[in-house]
């Protein structure tokens, strides 16, 4: 029922070109009279222009509907449009001129009265008439453009020796084929998908829509495709299966990048299987004021640095154990924002294990906010090490978040983890005992929030770098199960969640992202073989780790979860806990550590949700 709709939508919209154009002619057949005549027409000439009209009206109609005019979208009409419309309408005025030339001929056996117009008029007509319907299609177009169209690169010229599938009929499809036309990219495009019913065997620039994205192999193999452009400006669905889909039928594949108006190499962050989220975030909010960050160095911390910087901060102190790290990033920063850098950015090197370090720092910077990013991580090495967990996630969140309150703090974001819904490894359990530790903290001066989010793409000890490692020593690429699945986000979209998190809470919230549909494990690892390039990379299942999920745990629940002010972003429900039972909890842990006792038994007494492996 909704292809009906959309295919009568279609049609009605080119019946109302049709009757424009059907305007068009009358109108430039009346004003090309009056201009001939002077505007003082003889009356056998105003009988001509009726008898005239129909005619020139069947004839123009007849070679605009064979030129295929119709067929083409008209908001992402070209060059090629216009010149289609200017040779129908040329060839109908030339059709009815000639049957009225051989009417005229023959006046004798059809009536004395003429039936022709002085040559001139026909002229005149084409030329206003051509105005008129090209016209209208040029304003059209040009409200759907941005303006300016792109300039080919040096070097480059159009050629047939690449044939080209367009995946997407939209704005950016439209821009793609101006491209190629104009020889910014070689070869010819040759065809179009579009999920749209609607725009089904319509065309862009007289190249054809010929079905819908599901059919890329088929479209492949039937129009001897060898490059594929996904042009989807504004992508709905899933674009990670559609990349997969592409790449599988072994062309090369190009994705259009709206930011930048040109087709490019798929990169790893085209996989999440969702539009990477832009979030803007009110700057204003750390404007002029100190903002300090634990693990500074670290993936996610470096990454809160530099979005934090272009806010304009008074002083933005940079807090990890790890000193190569930060003194890379000063290094980057200093290359970006010059000499902003060394008046505003301030390294301190120092574990947040160590109370003493903490509150001389804290105390020096007075710092009004404070992004708690330092933390172990990997899921396998603390299953190994747990003390080292629970010494780091746990003692480590509460002595900072302790120092942080004494120092006058006014706002304090921990970064979380899905690993901490429900955890079944060592690092989701002290991560969720980190988010206890906020939640039951008194109530004072400082605001306390987490923020969780799941894998992070692209990060120190993620699976990309990972599995890029092991295909360029040639495999195997080894994945742990092929079904397991993961929520991926870019670092980009973590940090710009935590410092949104910042600038809107009120205390004692726990935010999540909305990352969309999980990604399978397998998946990923295939598409970044094929995306290497190289066909010799086997994959290797070695089975789950201790303590590692096959599933991860619905991390948004929109049913239950509270949208905020800003797109994308949830509060969830947090439980309420007493300060001195966290006190209790802290208590037990440092017994546990002292006598050397099972971490994960006494973690398990502690937490109920944690599932020892």
């Amino acid at each position: 029922m909704k292809e009906k709709a959309r295919s009568g939508h279609r049609n009605s919209i080119r019946v109302l070109w049709a009757l424009q154009d059907v305007l068009a002619v009358s109108v430039g057949l009346l004003f090309a009279v009056a201009f001939y005549f002077d505007l003082r027409v003889p009356e056998a000439h105003i009988i001509h222009f009726w008898r005239t009209v129909p005619l020139l009206t069947v004839t123009t109609l007849a070679a605009l509907l064979l030129s295929g005019i119709y067929r083409t979208i008209v908001a992402y009409a070209s060059r090629d449009t216009f010149i289609t419309g200017a040779a129908a309408t040329l060839a109908g005025t030339g059709a009815a001129y000639l049957i009225s030339l051989l009417l005229y001929i023959l006046r004798e056996r059809v009536g004395s009265n003429l039936f022709l117009m002085p040559r001139p008029v026909y002229f005149m007509q084409w030329v206003i008439t051509t105005g008129l319907i090209c016209g209208s299609r040029y304003i059209t177009a040009l409200r759907h453009r941005n303006g300016g169209k792109s300039t080919p690169r040096s070097g480059q010229a159009a050629g047939a020796e690449k044939r080209i599938l367009v995946v997407g009929a939209g704005y950016a499809g439209a821009s793609v084929i101006r491209d190629i036309q104009n020889g910014r990219y070689q070869g010819r495009a040759v065809a179009i998908l579009d999920d749209d019913p609607a725009r089904l065997h319509s065309e862009i620039s007289r190249v054809p829509i010929v079905g819908g994205t599901d059919e890329i192999a088929s479209a492949v193999d039937e129009f001897r495709i060898t490059d594929i452009i996904i042009a989807i400006a504004t992508p709905q669905g899933d674009i990670g299966s559609l990349v997969t889909a592409a790449f599988n039928t072994g062309a090369h594949v190009l994705i259009y990048s709206g930011v930048h108006e040109e087709a490019r190499e798929i990169n790893i962050t085209d996989l999440l299987g969702r539009p990477e989220t832009q979030l803007a975030t009110d700057g204003e909010y750390f404007r002029g004021k100190v903002v300090l960050i634990t693990g500074g160095g670290g993936s996610i911390g470096s990454e809160l640095a530099r979005q934090v910087l272009g806010f304009g901060p008074r002083q933005l102190v940079l807090y990890d154990i790890s000193e190569n790290y930060m003194y890379d990033l000063l290094f980057e920063l200093r290359e970006k924002y010059g000499s902003l850098v060394m008046n505003t950015v301030t390294l301190e090197v120092g574990s947040v294990r160590d109370e003493k370090s903490l509150r001389r720092v804290m105390e020096k910077y007075r710092p009004r906010i404070v992004i708690h990013a330092a933390a172990h991580k990997h899921v396998p090495l603390m299953e190994d090490s747990p003390e080292q967990a629970v010494m780091n996630n746990v003692f480590g969140t509460y002595k900072t978040a302790r120092a942080a309150a004494e120092a006058g703090v006014e706002r304090f974001v921990l970064i979380s983890t899905d690993k901490a819904v429900n955890p079944t490894n060592v690092m989701g359990a002290t991560k969720r005992l980190a988010e206890i530790i906020l939640a039951a903290m008194p109530k004072g001066k400082m605001e306390t929030m987490a923020v969780r989010f799941g894998n992070v793409l692209g990060s120190h000890g993620s699976v990309v770098p990972i599995f890029e490692r092991q295909i360029r020593a040639g495999g195997p690429v080894t994945i742990t199960s092929p079904e397991i699945i993961r929520y991926f986000m870019t670092i980009p979209e973590a940090a710009s969640l935590v410092l949104q998190a910042a600038s809107i809470a009120k205390g004692g919230e726990l935010f999540i992202l909305d990352m969309g549909e999980p990604v399978k494990i397998k998946d990923l690892a295939e598409t970044m073989i094929k995306l290497s390039g190289r066909t010799d990379v086997d994959i290797v299942y070695t089975g789950l780790r201790p303590g590692e999920k096959l599933y991860e745990e619905l991390l948004l629940d929109k049913e239950t979860d509270k949208a905020t002010e800003r797109d994308r972003i949830y509060v969830t429900r947090t439980e309420e806990y007493r300060w001195e039972d966290v006190q209790e909890m802290m208590r037990r842990l440092s017994e546990c550590l002292e006598k050397g006792r099972d971490v994960k038994e006494t973690i398990a007494e502690i937490l109920p949700t944690y599932r020892r492996s």
